[in-house]
């Protein structure tokens, strides 16, 4: 378990601060929620199975640490208002919110039912915004900026099996970038992880990792544990990122990076456009452009 020592932080980085954390009862989560209470936050530990979200927040308190159980679904938008208020009751005020929730349902593009698309469009996209929203406007109200985190993935660059996961975690992603923007000014960061783990979740997974391996240049052998991660969370919920926000950053074993936001290639022609023309730009130039398929390093090309 990642610890403030373990870290070369002093176990003061988060004193002061509260926390939401969704989805806490377990996996990358319950590793955000125990790094952060640590480091010194008060942490509201939530999650849709009461019992885990209790054994969280249980753990913490017998470590010395500070934290209540909130159960609940995150996909119903009002309850992310309860969350906000019940960190604000119990321990005077938020700070921040970790929207860490999420589910995942692989299924190859022939396989994908409506309900599994519906329900993680529920949970990763409606649930992760309820949560940013309710946490901006509160943190607005107090007046003296926050930090929120969303979870992202690798998987929003595109994936074998993954497709109706992809879309949740590209819009998450999406969401972020526009939401940061909105908030520029107020002392309010909003930013987003990319994590990887061996978790439950990521078990459901297991029995594709070496198709999607096979059709993209980014692979892991391995995952590293849930708490390998949580460092970059509690850094992003403290004062040292008050520089940071509007940013995807992508945690993997070892290596720490950002994930490049979308962006509109350099146009190679410009010309007022018939059938014929836009077919000759793509034989001389864009077809040789195309873009690589699925997680790759930035400039490692078509």
């Amino acid at each position: 378990m990642a610890t403030a020592a373990s870290i070369g932080r002093p176990a003061a980085a988060l004193a002061g601060k509260a926390v939401v954390i969704t989805g806490a009862g377990g996996g990358l989560g319950a590793a955000y929620a125990r790094l952060a209470a640590a480091l010194g936050a008060a942490v509201v530990v939530n999650d849709v199975d009461a019992a885990a979200a209790r054994a969280t927040a249980d753990a913490i308190r017998r470590a010395g640490g500070n934290a209540i159980a909130e159960p609940g679904d995150v996909s119903v938008w009002d309850f992310a208002e309860n969350l906000v208020e019940s960190c604000v009751k119990d321990f005077g005020t938020i700070t921040g919110f970790v929207s860490n929730a999420g589910i995942l349902r692989p299924a190859l593009l022939d396989d994908l039912s409506e309900a599994d698309l519906r329900r993680m469009i529920e949970v990763n996209l409606i649930g992760t915004a309820a949560g940013a929203r309710a946490a901006a406007m509160r943190l607005k109200a107090i007046g003296r900026g926050g930090s929120i985190v969303n979870v992202a993935s690798g998987a929003q660059a595109g994936d074998v099996a993954l497709g109706g996961y992809a879309a949740t975690k590209g819009a998450v992603a999406s969401l972020t970038y526009s939401w940061a923007m909105e908030l520029r000014g107020s002392g309010i960061r909003m930013n987003a992880v990319s994590p990887l783990a061996d978790t439950a979740m990521a078990g459901q997974n297991a029995h594709l990792m070496a198709l999607q391996a096979a059709h993209r240049q980014v692979a892991y052998a391995s995952l590293p544990p849930a708490e390998a991660n949580a460092p970059v969370v509690a850094y992003l919920l403290s004062d040292a990122a008050a520089a940071i926000t509007g940013q995807v950053v992508r945690i993997a074993n070892r290596q720490l990076s950002l994930v490049s936001h979308p962006m509109i290639a350099a146009p190679v022609l410009e010309d007022d456009w018939t059938f014929d023309k836009v077919a000759a730009a793509f034989d001389r130039e864009l077809a040789a452009r195309q873009h690589r398929l699925g997680l790759a390093f930035a400039g490692s090309g078509s």
